[in-house]
């Protein structure tokens, strides 16, 4: 049925945010040195975190707009574009 593939991409959606934060925080607890380099690195890693993050939170965006055509689908409307 269309809501039990709804509320399955609702879900992919949703565990995908959550990998992305996870891996958004793993960039976060990598520690750099005190060089040049090391400093580069952890410019750069941060700036991968905070893409990373806003990358799941498209990800929740998307979770919810399924959330939302779910319950429209569930009472028998429709989505028209």
């Amino acid at each position: 049925m269309i809501t039990d593939e709804l509320a399955r991409n609702r879900e992919q959606w949703l565990r995908r945010a959550q990998m992305l934060r996870s891996l958004a925080q793993s960039c976060r607890a990598i520690d750099s040195w005190d060089s040049p380099a090391g400093h580069l690195l952890e410019d750069r890693v941060q700036s991968c975190a905070e893409s990373i993050e806003a990358l799941a939170e498209c990800a929740d965006e998307l979770a919810e707009a399924y959330e939302l055509h779910l319950q429209v689908v569930s009472v028998g409307g429709r989505i028209q574009l």
